[in-house]
């Protein structure tokens, strides 16, 4: 009972939370079906049916934020809640765009998830906050070698002995484009320069707007469409990553200023779908599916599972990698996700069943159909080795990750930065509000600023004077 008014109480604070800031209903917590078949609702009804399905099972909350995956996982679930011998129930919860903050708010009130997926790029932060617990000691030899040589990464799922997560799916982001609409204006490939990007937008717009059909659109509603758009350009072109220059331990954010100068000669300028800066990503792919926006920029794993089940649509559509400045690859992109994902709770009231929990859902029963079903590249070989290849990358091959696509040294952490934070900054370049370089000026004081600080109390500096983007050298 202590638990469940505790769940209740967070769910009561995150509603007021949501309120106030005016959240969708796509922000709030929907669940799987209860044990009984019942469908889903909204979040304290839904909880509260799962406690009341579930009370003669130990009840194990999972907290993820995989829309595009739902129909997949949701009757798995369901089967192992009904069938499992260990007497668990999965109390699967699936949260949207504030998913991060919600995480935090459930850790800080003591009813956080028994296992949660970790929010992207965010490894080092959970680890830090002592919010995962080390796996390590449930995995025998056996177990770890089904994902193959040099999974277990540190930094990555893994610091020094202790495991945090493992390796579930990868994914990078790629520009999805509606083949129908860029034959209408005579444009017979996907753009491969920042500048074929804006001519392309600028004339879609300028012949289809009158049909409420515009060329590019991002959801930039929320922080994550920066690192969905303008950071995989920059990185691919040679820039740095997050601002952070690797080679002489400092932020330099003026790489930026090619892609954010172009993102803004579309935005502010009306090439683009109007209300981008208020769109979440649902509304925008509702947008796609309906054929009235032309290209836009998003995730390998979920676009194709999303249009098959959540939003299906008539439309020919495809998927390209992501342009860069002069249209060559001058570094490497970050995933998105890879080599991390769900963790456990280090405060689990049930870390043996937690761990089970764990090993279903990685399980290769689970995630050989799930790269059958093209939802994401799994980096299981064990799974893998038992699928068949997806529908989804046999018609669009550029879902597959390439050499290009990995995960890049992990960035300072633990930073505290006065003021407004690089993606709040971009973003407001993007649409007028800022001048490019006052930014580029700002930010690099201010990210600077904080690093410094964070050096003179201790942390080391991260240096590698023989880095570039593109072989990243980490020699020191």
């Amino acid at each position: 009972m202590k638990k469940k008014s505790k769940i209740l109480a967070l769910l009561t604070t995150l509603t007021l939370i949501c309120t106030a800031a005016g959240c969708s209903g796509k922000d709030a917590v929907t669940t799987t079906p209860a044990a009984d078949g019942s469908s889903a609702g909204q979040a304290a009804q839904d909880s509260t049916a799962a406690n009341a399905a579930s009370k003669d099972k130990i009840t194990i909350t999972y907290w993820n934020t995989n829309r595009h995956d739902q129909e997949y996982m949701t009757p798995l679930i369901e089967e192992f809640n009904n069938t499992n011998s260990d007497n668990i129930y999965i109390d699967y919860q699936i949260y949207a765009e504030n998913y991060s903050q919600m995480l935090d708010l459930a850790f800080s009130t003591d009813s956080a998830p028994d296992v949660f997926q970790i929010p992207n790029n965010e490894f080092s932060t959970i680890t830090e906050k002592g919010y995962a617990l080390d796996i390590a000691p449930y995995m025998d030899d056996a177990y770890r070698a089904r994902f193959g040589d040099g999974a277990f990464v540190e930094g990555i799922n893994s610091i020094g002995d202790a495991v945090y997560s493992l390796p579930y799916t990868a994914s990078a982001v790629r520009l999805f484009y509606n083949k129908d609409i860029f034959e209408r204006v005579g444009i017979d490939h996907a753009p491969e320069t920042l500048a074929e990007m804006v001519e392309d937008a600028k004339l879609i717009t300028e012949q289809l707007s009158g049909e409420g059909i515009y060329g590019i659109a991002g959801n930039y509603k929320g922080g994550n469409a920066v690192a969905r758009t303008i950071d995989p350009i920059v990185m691919k072109s040679g820039g740095t990553r997050n601002g952070f220059d690797y080679k002489t331990g400092t932020f330099d954010f003026s790489s930026y200023k090619p892609v954010l100068e172009a993102f803004r000669d579309m935005y502010s300028t009306g090439a683009a779908f109007p209300g981008s800066e208020s769109l979440d990503i649902d509304p925008l792919r509702t947008q796609f599916a309906a054929g009235k926006i032309a290209m836009y920029m998003s995730l390998s794993h979920a676009e194709p599972g999303v249009y098959e089940s959540q939003f299906p649509t008539d439309i020919h559509w495809d998927c390209a990698l992501v342009p860069t400045v002069d249209g060559t690859a001058a570094g490497k992109q970050q995933l998105w996700v890879g080599g991390s994902n769900l963790a456990v709770n280090a405060n689990t009231e049930h870390p043996e069943e937690s761990w089970k929990v764990m090993e279903f859902l990685h399980s290769d029963e689970v995630m050989s159909g799930y790269y059958t079903a093209g939802l994401g590249t799994v980096m299981i070989p064990s799974a893998v080795e038992k699928a068949e290849p997806p529908e989804s990358m046999k018609k669009m091959p550029c879902l597959e990750l390439t050499e290009d696509d990995q995960n890049w040294p992990a960035l300072p952490t633990n930073m505290v930065v006065e003021g407004k934070d690089y993606p709040t900054v971009c973003t407001e370049v993007i649409f007028g509000i800022t001048d490019v370089d006052a930014a580029i000026e700002d930010l690099n004081t201010r990210y600077n600023a904080a690093y410094d600080k964070l050096v003179e109390s201790g942390q080391e500096r991260i240096v590698y004077p023989n880095f570039d983007p593109l072989n990243q050298n980490t020699d020191k």
